[in-house]
């Protein structure tokens, strides 16, 4: 049965501590339809057949740190000490770690379902997702669909409108979501929790920029214009035609053609492709 959002009181622009799902067949009992976290037990009546999902900060439930930590571990291994070190980053200035929970907070019959982070993109109102993972036991139930629609209400109520990401194998994915294609972006990371936005902007320049005032740096403000001589110029120094390849050995395997759903020119910094996508929220 599907699942719906419930919207926080007050509006879209009051940011709750939480966002919370119920199955549609509880929601016609729901006094009231925008809820928090904190009211799952009034909304369910005390009943334990009502499954509740929903998307909180892991800086608001520090609890589950290691438990999100060997999630993520099952996806890309790291060392357990430098994961929690990572994730004990989130905050509310970004970056900021979301959980997928199931079941009522704080309960023993509580679940952590999946995880994604979120962090600032320098000179937008961009969020760069990454770290996007459920459960092994869990996939293929539509909870990477939930996840990514949480993020989504999240940054939303943030101020954000739009998030960007990067995916090795997932493009198909994303794009069913809403994603298409697009640049690499600069995403800030941990640097948003020591420098204030307005001094990270200050480095934030595209290369459109840098390419001008290296153009420009080429010439000098007081330069005497050329004379022409009469003179013919010199003959072209020619170069040698580069050695043909061995037979039987293919060409280079490195694509640079234009980014789609099949091949992409990016690669990561282990030299794997990569896609860049983004999605306007």
């Amino acid at each position: 049965m599907g699942l719906i959002w419930t919207c926080p009181v007050g509006g879209s622009n009051v940011i709750p501590r939480s966002f919370v799902l119920t199955s549609r067949r509880r929601t016609e009992s729901l006094k009231d339809s925008c809820c928090y976290s904190d009211k799952v037990t009034n909304m369910c009546d005390g009943d334990s057949s009502c499954a509740v999902v929903r998307i909180e900060p892991l800086h608001d439930h520090w609890d589950l740190v290691e438990a999100c930590a060997e999630l993520l571990n099952t996806q890309w291994h790291r060392s357990l000490g430098a994961r929690i070190h990572s994730l004990r980053q989130s905050s509310h200035s970004y970056p900021v770690c979301l959980l997928l929970l199931k079941g009522e907070r704080q309960r023993q019959g509580e679940m952590l379902i999946g995880h994604a982070r979120l962090s600032r993109v320098l000179g937008s109102r961009s969020l760069f997702v990454e770290s996007v993972v459920v459960c092994n036991s869990l996939r293929g139930q539509g909870y990477g669909r939930i996840l990514m629609e949480g993020v989504e209400h999240y940054a939303k109520g943030r101020g954000c409108t739009r998030l960007c990401l990067t995916t090795h194998d997932k493009q198909h994915f994303y794009a069913h979501l809403g994603f298409v294609l697009s640049k690499p972006v600069q995403s800030v990371g941990t640097l948003a929790s020591f420098l204030p936005m307005e001094v990270l902007h200050k480095f934030c320049r595209s290369t459109d920029d840098e390419d001008e005032e290296k153009i420009e740096a080429r010439i000098p403000i007081n330069s005497v214009p050329l004379t022409l001589s009469n003179s013919s110029p010199p003959p072209p120094v020619s170069c040698p035609p580069p050695p043909p390849l061995p037979v039987g050995v293919p060409p280079p395997p490195h694509f640079m053609g234009s980014q789609t759903l099949e091949q992409t020119p990016y690669t990561d910094n282990r030299g794997l492709p990569i896609f860049w996508m983004h999605k306007d929220i």
